[in-house]
């Protein structure tokens, strides 16, 4: 169990980047916030979420999708990893807003 807690950690913190977001030309506006310790100020708080969601789900789920070999394992801690930061993400936005 402890080899697929640390690829599900590994692959979780591959999927925080997914999905890709291209920047885009013109507009002005950004910078940096020191009173926002969220990203894109703190780069590694959403790899680090998203590694602790994937290692999560794997353990609760795991035993779910053990049949499917380590392909399930990747696809699901890759996704664990992508919904767990952008949910972690959207609710600290959400809170520091109000």
């Amino acid at each position: 169990m402890i080899p697929n807690l640390v690829i599900a950690a590994i692959v979780g913190w591959c999927g925080t980047g997914w999905p890709i977001r291209f920047p885009r030309g013109g507009g002005g506006g950004g910078g940096f916030d020191p009173d926002n310790p969220w990203p894109p100020n703190c780069p590694m708080c959403g790899q680090i979420i998203g590694a602790i969601s994937a290692v999560i789900l794997v353990a609760v789920l795991g035993p779910n999708f053990m049949g499917s070999g380590l392909v399930g394992l990747v696809t699901l801690s890759f996704f664990a990893g992508s919904f767990g930061s952008n949910l972690v993400g959207n609710l600290r936005g959400l809170v520091s807003k109000g």
